[in-house]
């Protein structure tokens, strides 16, 4: 066997080989979504379209070439979508889940600091009101309290003290119909601000239990949970937050951070039929204007770029051979032919143009030399155009009942030609043609 042969047929076995991986990787990632029944079919069915229309790319005539690589177009994404799918759901089985544990882990502890920082807030907080609450029950004790110092309270919860104090004093001035005496003597509100101390201690008490308990809370943080663990850990761990405390304290709203949407990270349990979707998800992902790109991408788009690479190796092949030439010793000259073919493709090949001789000569058992003697008339009767075209110029019924047998075959275009005052049909032979009578002429080679 020659080495052009060999060189073929590694050629043409790789092929094979791409078209029955794409197959596989098209059936699984079809049926992700669809039944084995229905997925199976389809990806052959799509994968035979596929592995022919690319050899018909590459040899078949060039009047149908637009159309059928039109088919390749409108079949091949079809083809690449699934393989897609398959390959980059294996591709990311791992990755995916260990990134969506470390993303989660890493929005809890920015939660979680939240959360002490707002508790530390509202501890300083009512440690600051219970040292002024002293100071006015002091001021109780020695000179009297006196409604003068609410005048210019400013904090929310002190607010909150004095208009108790001053319905305590309007209570007081109703019921014995006597103007209170602030100042001096008076303790009235003695027993109400002890009241509201040990109120501002109680919470001040509530809060440092919390915090105590939310700092060391490491069980939030413990190895080897899955998201939808660590996320009920986290929803348990805030189910005593005292927000009314803390928002009494500090004037504001003290709403703990919410917690993260179980959707955006729940990779690390996903069950398989939520695969494809993350595939797409993914996919999509990367042409968003404000995505950024990074190292958890990079196994979506080696698994895109792998899967079209699958379908475009058969198209490769087909079209490299096809596009190597063979040189010409009658002519001289060089003509674009399929110069790999094999042999079985090769013998069907003589068989036809053993057919044309006979249907021309209107016999059918001529012999060998008799079929070459009339095919080298034929041959010395072609002519050729500009660019290379093969004409064939009947010189008898016999050559023209050859060039009408091969306008049948698709080998050849009937076109009027004019020979001296008469209209004569002569023939424009594809590429392929002038290369094979001329390999049908030749000896056969020895192995």
């Amino acid at each position: 066997m020659k080495r052009k042969e060999t060189f073929w047929y590694v050629l043409l076995w790789a092929s094979f080989v791409a078209a029955a991986v794409s197959l596989m990787t098209t059936g699984i990632g079809l049926r992700r979504y669809l039944s084995f029944l229905l997925a199976w079919p389809l990806a052959l069915a799509v994968q035979a379209g596929l592995f022919g229309l690319a050899w018909l790319i590459a040899v078949g005539r060039r009047e149908l070439r637009l159309l059928v690589i039109a088919l390749y177009l409108v079949t091949m994404p079809f083809s690449v979508v699934f393989s897609y799918v398959m390959l980059q759901s294996e591709f990311t089985a791992s990755i995916k889940p260990q990134e969506a544990r470390r993303e989660l882990y890493d929005e809890l502890r920015a939660n979680t600091g939240e959360v002490t920082s707002t508790l530390s807030a509202g501890i300083t907080a009512s440690e600051e009101l219970g040292l002024r609450l002293d100071s006015w029950l002091g001021m109780e004790k020695e000179a009297g309290w006196t409604m003068s110092t609410c005048d210019d309270e400013e904090h929310c919860y002190l607010d909150g003290v004095c208009r108790r104090v001053g319905r305590k004093i309007e209570n007081w001035e109703r019921n014995l119909g006597l103007t209170y005496r602030q100042g001096p003597g008076e303790a009235l509100i003695y027993g109400l601000l002890e009241t509201e101390i040990g109120a501002i201690r109680r919470i001040n008490d509530t809060l440092g239990e919390f915090r105590q308990g939310w700092t060391a809370n490491e069980e939030l943080f413990a190895d080897g949970l899955d998201n939808r663990e660590r996320l009920r850990r986290y929803d348990a761990s805030l189910a005593g937050f005292p927000r009314d405390d803390l928002e009494a304290v500090l004037c504001r709203a003290a709403a703990p951070p919410p917690p993260p949407a179980y959707g955006s990270f729940a990779r690390d349990a996903a069950d398989g039929d939520e695969t494809p979707v993350y595939a797409f998800q993914d996919l999509t992902a990367i042409f968003e204007p404000e995505h950024d790109f990074g190292r958890g991408d990079y196994p979506t788009v080696f698994a895109f770029c792998l899967a079209a690479f699958i379908d475009l190796f058969v198209l490769l092949v087909a079209i490299g051979a096809a596009l190597l030439p063979e040189a010409s010793a009658e002519k001289g000259s060089t003509y674009p032919v399929l110069r790999l073919v094999p042999p079985e493709w090769s013998e069907s090949l003589r068989r036809d143009i053993t057919e044309w001789i006979d249907g021309s000569l209107l016999h059918a058992d001529m012999g060998h030399e008799r079929r070459h003697e009339f095919l080298t008339r034929v041959v010395d009767a072609l002519r050729f155009e500009r660019g290379g075209k093969a004409v064939l110029m009947p010189e008898d019924a016999a050559q023209s009942r050859f060039g009408f047998l091969m306008t049948r075959a698709q080998a050849a275009i009937p076109t009027g030609m004019r020979s001296g005052e008469s209209e004569v049909t002569s023939f424009v032979l594809e590429e392929w043609v002038y290369p094979a009578l001329t390999r049908y002429l030749a000896p056969e080679p020895s192995v």
